[in-house]
């Protein structure tokens, strides 16, 4: 059990309790403190089933007693925090309102008694638990706790090498979306061999990098890029008539690394012209989960409604005959499985063409699946030369001598690549593991001591020895679907809203924000989290857990009811599916049409997080009833999350907010067209997403919540008041606020000072006070300024000198700038820079091939209206991507000599009159790929004949022009509502506006 976890969290929240409230009742406070001691004294000889794998049931007994307390602990004290906090803000909200001072008086001494009578029952309730403490810790068993082996061993994770975060807040428009964009200092890594006992300092891997080679050495696939191309060409083979291809392979030998290689190929990405999907078939799975779920994702129209498909086998049959589908299906364990499924599959011998990866562990299933004419894909164990070169990548180490005088270091080798058994899996995980050690013999040796070589116990090490504040982190990540990409902005934001997170214990970290990232920097550099894709500056955008992980994790998660997933119409049944502990959290993936909690399951509930993405009416109806359900009972205002990202048009209702605990309110991509005025009534309210929705106005009462970190919204203009002090402290995160002259800046906007986030679209008579609060915001990372005119076109945009933001590494710009600013005007640390629209007449190469740390430069539509551009000598030494986009005037490039020399991607589109590229451009060693998009067929067929065998040429003809700032198809999923373009699931819909180039 994952009990220590819990015990971490509950301890903070009575801390902060202690902290925070203004109980005014002593006695209150000395039992909650005297609580909080034993429970820490307690944690001391707790005794963890991980670490103890033998069948000690009276310990286990015990374990699940002590989780039972923490629970009911944690319970009543936020319940009586809830309480607390409602009266005070109520009190406030009368002594601001004009009801007069008797009346005030009265409400007062209302809220007094309340809080007297709240008090008293807290304290009974205490005195109760304290009481079941004291039994427990008679009763626990003789086996104690012996602290740990991980707390034996010199960690340096979290001791010299502080990870130095920085969550970025949309860091380019074209990507779509804002996730955390990190800065860090790089950190040379020692040779073992040159400094064996040194501590391993490891770079963040949120920082900017090199992950090209990251991606291909990753599991299984280390080393054989060949292997991925020879199966691709197999799959879209119009001469392979088998539709199935099977990899088989035990645990943690890379299937499921290399199906998602061949799934995210380019290849077949443009071959299979339905569509692609993927199932995790889950040990609990039934036969209409899997059909629904694949349906879901091969139906666009998502017009089906899934709670009511009679048949999902025929219906998905029949779509998949339609057009030519690429499916995967990982995890099919028994044959029996495969019958019962293989009929919603095209014949392969009447079919049309589309094909199916089956992962399993299980040849005996291949064999049934595919026939003894279509032999399986065998995935074999690495070399050991292969199994050492990979396993020090993953420990993040140069070449170890191995010389007869360093024995050592060669049985250290040798006990590595026995237990890690050449397996893809054991070796990155072990290599993470040990990366977070000292470097020595000795604490190396005493980690392996732990490890027997059999069965999987190097998870159990691996998530045994994480800090205990990171194990609920790493454990959240379950409740998302097997397999399903994360947007790394989204899932630190929960873990901060669910209160996972510690306070800064330095003054380092100097917010929550700071910590959250410092915990996800850990898991990644431990390899226990994956980085599935990252952007084009080389930070990480959406992440996953590998699938053997996530197999380990679920039943610990599920052991402390962290969640409960609603999978299907049979998860209703809350007795055996809701945990021995309540129902905490609920996470949806199907309908809850025939879902009817009662009110004492849902009476705790801490979160509510909805993947159920079909765009019809039922999601949104049901989403209502069960959210009404909520807020009508005074006894669920515990609901720290409410996540619907995705959901279609959910309908919220007008008491919204009595949910007075909420943290985090996700709405992107729900496309609603308003939002319930109650909203700011949300004291602790520290996420508002309403990102690609329609709602275009919020109330003044939002500008009263104090604890909003993050304001993600979809151009809207905003009333803001004059105030004195600032509005809202803590705010790090705004992002598509809309500002006209009826706005205030001087008096309003001016007083956020720590913005580190900020996207701004602008209609000014004069930008003078923007500009100038904007060029004082010294934390800022991120900066979006889009000037526009009365009809929405892009028009004058001033600045002033952003030279004294040394934070700054993300800048896009839309709107004529007359002149660009000078090297010395832009930020010192810029790596990221976008020009919108700038129409510019003088060549700013000269200018932009200065800025020493620029690794992406995008120039598009407009943005310059010469016919030349010359890089100069030794320029652009950082530029690792760069794309030109509708410069329609732009016919001649020169690249001087030593310019570029760490170029990578280069994206060229609507360029009509561009005339050739530079030679010593497309033979540029490090140039591993060009873009063209919509460009002259002649042009084409010069860059294909001059470019090197080792750059990838990629040709694009799209059958509609995006708006020119808009990315192309890097997010499936591309918003600009007010812009009346719209791409969602390949699906394209545009309107004159955004087919202009503006």
């Amino acid at each position: 059990m994952a009990v220590d976890a819990v015990v971490s969290v509950v301890i903070q929240k009575l801390t902060d309790m202690l902290i925070e409230e203004p109980v005014v009742f002593d006695k209150v406070i000395d039992k909650v403190e005297e609580i909080r001691i034993k429970l820490r004294r307690m944690r001391g000889f707790l005794i963890d089933a991980e670490e103890n794998e033998g069948p000690d049931k009276s310990a286990k007994k015990w374990a699940d007693d002590y989780l039972r307390i923490l629970y009911c602990v944690e319970d009543n004290i936020e319940t009586f925090a809830l309480r607390i906090a409602s009266h005070r803000w109520k009190t406030r909200m009368c002594n601001s309102s004009s009801i007069g001072d008797v009346f005030n008086n009265y409400a007062c001494l209302f809220f007094f008694f309340n809080n007297l009578k709240a008090s008293k029952k807290l304290r009974w309730k205490m005195a109760s638990i304290e009481t079941e403490i004291d039994e427990l810790n008679k009763r626990k068993p003789g086996m104690v706790r012996d602290a740990s082996f991980k707390y034996h061993f010199s960690d340096s994770s979290f001791q010299e090498n502080r990870f130095h975060h920085h969550e970025e807040e949309g860091e380019e428009e074209q990507e779509e979306e804002e996730d955390e964009i990190c800065e860090a200092k790089p950190v040379k890594t020692p040779s073992l061999g040159s400094s064996f006992g040194e501590h391993l300092r490891r770079p963040t891997l949120t920082s900017s990098f090199s992950n090209q080679e990251e991606e291909e050495e990753d599991l299984g696939i280390v080393g054989f890029p060949e292997r991925v191309d020879a199966l691709v060409k197999r799959l879209t083979s119009d001469t392979n008539n088998n539709n199935i291809l099977s990899i088989v392979g035990e645990v943690g030998s890379g299937k499921t690394t290399l199906a998602q290689a061949i799934y995210k190929s380019k290849e077949i990405k443009s071959y299979f012209k339905g569509g692609r999907a993927w199932v995790s078939v889950s040990k609990d799975y039934t036969e209409r989960d899997v059909l629904l779920s694949l349906l879901k994702q091969v139906d666009s129209s998502k017009k089906q409604d899934q709670g009511v498909v009679l048949n999902p086998q025929q219906v998905l049959a029949n779509k998949l005959a339609e057009k030519k589908f690429f499916v995967v299906m990982d995890g099919v364990r028994t044959c029996d499985a495969w019958e019962k499924l293989k009929d919603a599959f095209p014949n392969p011998n009447t079919g049309n063409g589309t094909k199916i990866i089956l992962i399993t562990c299980d040849e005996r299933v291949a064999l049934s699946a595919g026939g003894s004419d279509n032999p399986p894909h065998c995935m074999k164990r690495l070399s050991r030369e292969e199994s050492w070169k990979m396993f020090l990548k993953k420990a993040r180490l140069s070449e170890i001598p191995t010389t007869e005088s360093d024995s050592d270091i060669l049985e250290l080798q040798r006990r590595i690549l026995e237990i890690c058994e050449r397996l893809p899996l054991k070796i990155v995980l072990l290599g993470g593991l040990l990366s977070t050690k000292k470097i020595s013999y000795d604490e190396w040796s005493r980690v392996l001591d732990h490890i027997d070589g059999h069965g999987f116990d190097i998870l159990s090490l691996c998530y045994n020895d994480l800090p205990v504040h990171s194990k609920l982190c790493l454990l959240y990540l379950v409740l998302f679907p097997k397999e399903f990409d994360i947007p790394v902005r989204r899932l630190v934001r929960l873990w901060l809203a669910e209160g996972f997170v510690k306070r800064s214990p330095t003054p380092l970290m100097t917010t929550e924000q700071d910590v959250a990232g410092e915990y996800f920097d850990d898991l990644v550099n431990r390899n226990l989290i994956q980085i599935s894709k990252f952007r084009s500056d080389g930070s990480p955008k959406r992440c996953h857990l590998p699938s053997a992980l996530h197999d380990y994790l679920l039943p610990k998660a599920e052991d402390i009811s962290l969640f409960h997933v609603h999978r299907s119409n049979s998860d209703c049944n809350m007795e055996e599916t809701g945990g021995r502990f309540g129902l905490r959290r609920i996470v949806e993936y199907l309908n809850l049409k025939n879902c009817a909690f009662n009110d004492s399951e849902l009476q705790y509930l801490r979160s509510y997080i909805s993947f159920n993405i079909q765009r019809k009416d039922i999601p949104a109806i049901q989403v209502a009833n069960f959210v009404s359900k909520i807020t009508g009972n005074r006894g669920y205002g515990l609901l720290r999350v409410l996540d619907l990202e995705g959901v279609y048009k959910p309908s919220l209702p007008d008491k919204l907010g009595d949910l007075f605990h909420l943290r985090y309110l996700g709405l992107r991509w729900t496309f609603l067209d308003n939002l319930p005025p109650s909203v700011g009534d949300l004291p602790y309210l520290e996420t508002l997403d309403l990102k690609c929705t329609y709602i275009n106005s919020l109330p003044n009462s939002i500008w009263k919540l104090e604890h909003l970190r993050h304001l993600n919204l979809n151009e809207i203009r905003l009333d803001m008041p004059e105030q004195q002090h600032s509005p809202l402290p803590g705010l790090l995160t705004l992002w598509g606020l809309f500002v006209d002259d009826k706005s205030s800046v001087k008096n309003g906007l001016s007083k956020l000072h720590d913005l580190r986030e900020l996207g701004i679209s602008f209609n000014l008579k004069s930008s003078l006070d923007l500009t100038e609060w904007i060029s004082n915001l010294t934390n800022l990372q991120s900066l979006r300024l889009r000037s526009k005119d009365e009809r929405g076109r892009p028009s004058k945009l001033d600045l002033k000198p952003l030279s004294a933001l040394g934070k700054l590494s993300h800048l896009n710009l839309l709107g004529n700038l007359q002149k660009l600013p000078a090297k010395l005007e832009f930020p010192p640390g810029l790596k990221v820079l976008t020009l919108s629209v700038s129409q510019l007449t003088e060549d700013p190469m000269p200018t932009l091939g200065q800025l020493q740390n620029l690794t992406v430069l995008r120039l598009l539509a407009n943005s310059f209206l010469g016919e030349k551009i010359v890089c100069p000598l030794r320029g652009f030494s950082k530029l690792r991507v760069l794309k030109l986009w509708m410069l329609k005037s732009l016919k001649e490039w020169d690249v001087k000599e030593g310019a570029m020399q760490n170029l990578k991607e280069l994206n060229i589109r609507c360029c009509d009159n561009l005339r050739t590229l530079p030679p010593t451009l497309l033979q540029l060693s490090t140039l591993e790929e060009v873009i063209l998009t919509n460009m002259p067929k002649r042009f084409v067929t010069d860059v294909q004949e001059q470019k090197s065998d080792h750059t990838t040429l990629t040709e694009n003809n799209l059958p509609f022009t995006p708006l020119p700032w808009e990315e192309e198809e890097e997010e499936d999923n591309v918003c600009h509502i007010n812009g009346n373009a719209l791409l969602m699931n390949g699906q394209a819909g545009h309107s004159e506006t955004s087919s202009q180039a503006y």
